[in-house]
């Protein structure tokens, strides 16, 4: 580097901020389209101090919604996962992958940097060091630099990965760019003052917080649909903002949550801070979530509140220590000495606000109306629903009743057409509506799309002889069917029973997360299901669960078997419910209790049923049970249940031991019958 000048490329916010801090703004030649806030504070001369070219373009835009951006990011990493397998080996590095946020190569080459700083810590947040290589080998095949420039060679441009996890680690990263740019000297300066500043910010509020007050818990929110938790550094914040996390356990990144895990926390305060997301954006989000957080204490005590994320809690940069001092400001509002502490220090009272999730005096009015009167005797699903009659369901209710064609949904204030609306139309328009009354009949892609209950599956035979078929037997079963060893396990028992005794039809229930269409606590796709089942020729039905609704889960299962008898031929009727539990008495104690008063025989094939016997059942199948998800580090994700499992996990029995079946809701897994014949999966 010492014949060449420095051309420093920042393809994320944070290396930008750094390289500023360290005074190298007049060597960047290129950044991300997300760097212009911090480039906004510097004055760019067209002549001697050109503003740095952006490298990258957004595949995301403005008006998308968390929810579709979640989405969006989920399909592009699928299918950029799939073209780098497809891949030969010689052609990964230069074949076209997929990127929420493509390098723009035409910039890249015309800005020609010697040094390239990026990040591997997340593949959504910026490109990676992949990405990086493959388009600068691209550079070097195209042979053309911008402005009649030369283009560095491929192997002469330094790539440097930054991957913090810690804030430790993120003040390392000062002393890595800082030595990667010929100054290290200005990085480890940095470094100390960052440390430094940490520690004297955290005894500043130690010192004037009130001692006879316990340190407040707070949840921080780094996505709210679906929800996620914060992770990486944001626990040594919480730290050294003399604060507590809310969360029984936390995590190395963020992870996605349940909105029922921020209810069980039961914070003193919430902080949205979106990554990726300016104030703003978090205030407005935060506000169209309001049903979901009027009911925790924090937003009842008005303690809910919104940041700039983007810069102050997802960036690994120097800003950090302002989301420092902002979580104490939020978590301390009420304490002027530790305010003034901080501000004493020179931090501003900047990057949050405080968020009103209260509903509408409208809105509430009508809400109590719902309240009171919702149906009697409902009683707490097993899926976390909030059937507290605060939702969309019984606002649809009070308009279907008042014949109206429309109502305000209380979370985006968007109008949704009622099922009277829907009926005036005739017939499914097949664009998914919330409230169909079509069973979302003529829907292309159901699995992605429906929201009400609907056959995502039929089989495909309808002679006699064919087992379990639903158009030829009057007797029909529904085994409430998660996709695991357990459910499969039931299956292959009531096969038996169908041999020994009366035939029957069998209809599979699926339940399901309306948003992500994940199987609760399965961590499985809803697609995954609809594959068994058509491997294995059992009818089928998805019941989504709607979060937000004010439905209960014993709402949607009912809507879901009505589905399924209005299905059936003329003169067949259900007749049992079936569900694969094996021991867990208050489980069973609640089914019996609740899932009784749809007047259904309830049946358990596997009750009390002897772990070696079900085990030797499972190998008989040949189907291998891939775990699909895990609490516990004995039972790894990826990992597949078989004997050698259960026994290493029944050796350890005593306290605090894992059930070495996953009873206790330890670990789930996926039955991978689709691998398998299917006359040898069912044991025909």
């Amino acid at each position: 580097m010492e014949n060449k000048p420095l051309r420093i490329a920042c393809l994320e916010p944070s290396a930008t901020a750094i390289c500023l801090e360290l005074g190298l703004q007049d060597c960047i030649v290129g950044v991300t389209h997300e760097c212009g806030p911090v480039l906004d504070a510097i004055e760019w001369t067209q002549q001697q101090h050109p503003r740095p070219r952006v490298l990258t373009k957004s595949g995301l835009t403005e008006q998308q919604s968390q929810l579709e951006i979640h989405k969006a990011i989920q399909e592009t990493s699928e299918v950029a996962l799939k073209k780098a397998n497809a891949c030969q080996p010689r052609d990964a590095i230069v074949e076209e992958i997929p990127s929420m946020y493509p390098l723009v190569q035409e910039e890249m080459e015309a800005a020609n940097p010697t040094i390239v700083f990026t990040q591997d810590l997340c593949s959504v947040c910026a490109p990676t060091t992949a990405d990086v290589r493959r388009c600068l080998l691209k550079s070097k095949k195209n042979g053309s630099g911008g402005g009649g420039g030369a283009v560095q060679d491929a192997g002469a441009v330094t790539v440097v990965a930054l991957q913090p996890t810690t804030l430790e680690e993120v003040a390392e990263t000062f002393v890595t760019i800082a030595t990667a740019c010929g100054v290290p000297e200005r990085g480890e300066q940095l470094k100390q003052e960052f440390l430094g500043n940490l520690q004297q910010l955290q005894t500043a509020i130690e010192m004037n917080r009130d001692p006879t007050k316990p340190l407040p818990t707070i949840f921080i929110l780094e996505w709210l649909d679906p929800p996620f938790d914060s992770g990486h550094w944001t626990y040594q914040m919480m730290k050294y903002a003399c604060v507590e996390t809310a969360r029984p356990k936390t995590t190395h990144k963020a992870m996605e949550i349940r909105w029922s895990d921020v209810y069980q926390a039961d914070p003193d305060l919430v902080v949205v801070g979106c990554c990726g997301f300016d104030l703003e954006r978090n205030v407005r989000d935060a506000q169209s979530k309001s049903v979901q957080f009027q009911n925790l204490r924090a937003a009842k005590n008005g303690r809910i509140y919104a940041a700039n994320g983007d810069r102050y809690i997802a960036q690994p940069a120097p800003s950090l220590l302002q989301g420092v001092a902002l979580l104490a400001q939020c978590a301390y509002e009420a304490e002027p000495a530790v305010l003034e502490a901080i501000a004493r220090l020179g931090y501003d009272t900047i990057g949050w606000q405080k968020v009103n999730v209260t509903v509408s005096n409208e809105k509430s009015d009508l809400l109590e109306y719902c309240k009171s009167h919702s149906f009697d005797g409902v009683i707490d699903d097993m899926e976390d629903l909030a059937g507290d009659g605060t939702g969309f369901a019984e606002l649809h209710k009070i308009a279907c009743m008042k014949g109206e064609l429309t109502y305000t949904d209380p979370a985006t204030g968007y109008s949704v057409f009622t099922e009277p609306a829907h009926k005036q139309r005739g017939k499914c328009c097949g664009s998914g509506c919330r409230h169909c009354p079509y069973s979302h009949e003529n829907v292309k892609d159901k699995a992605s799309k429906i929201q009400q209950p609907s056959i995502l599956y039929r089989s495909q035979r309808k002679d006699p002889s064919h087992i379990f078929s639903i158009d030829t037997h009057s007797n029909v079963k529904v085994l409430f069917f998660s996709g695991g060893k357990d459910s499969f396990l039931t299956i292959r028992s009531l096969v038996r029973s169908y041999n020994d005794d009366e035939p029957f039809g069998l209809v599979l229930l699926t339940t399901f997360d309306a948003s992500t269409r994940v199987i609760a606590h399965q961590e499985v796709n809803i697609d995954d299901i609809i594959k068994q089942a058509s491997h294995l020729d059992i009818t089928l039905i998805g019941v989504p669960l709607r979060r937000g609704s004010g439905e209960t889960y014993m709402d949607r299962v009912q809507k879901g078997l009505e589905v399924v008898q209005a299905s059936l031929p003329s003169g067949s009727e259900i007749t049992a419910l079936v569900f694969g539990d094996l021991h867990l008495a208050h489980i069973k104690e609640w089914r019996d209790k609740v899932l009784s008063q749809l007047s259904y025989r309830l049946e358990y094939p596997l009750w009390k049923v002897p772990n070696a016997t079900l085990l030797d059942d499972l190998e008989a199948s040949q189907v291998r049970c891939q775990i699909s998800g895990s609490s516990c580090n004995e039972v790894p994700v990826g990992s597949f249940f078989d004997r050698n499992l259960y026994s290493e996990l029944i050796s350890r029995e005593g306290s605090g031991s894992i059930d070495g079946f996953g009873e206790a809701g330890e670990f789930h897994s996926l039955a991978r019958v689709f691998d398998v014949p299917r006359e040898i999966a069912l044991g025909l």
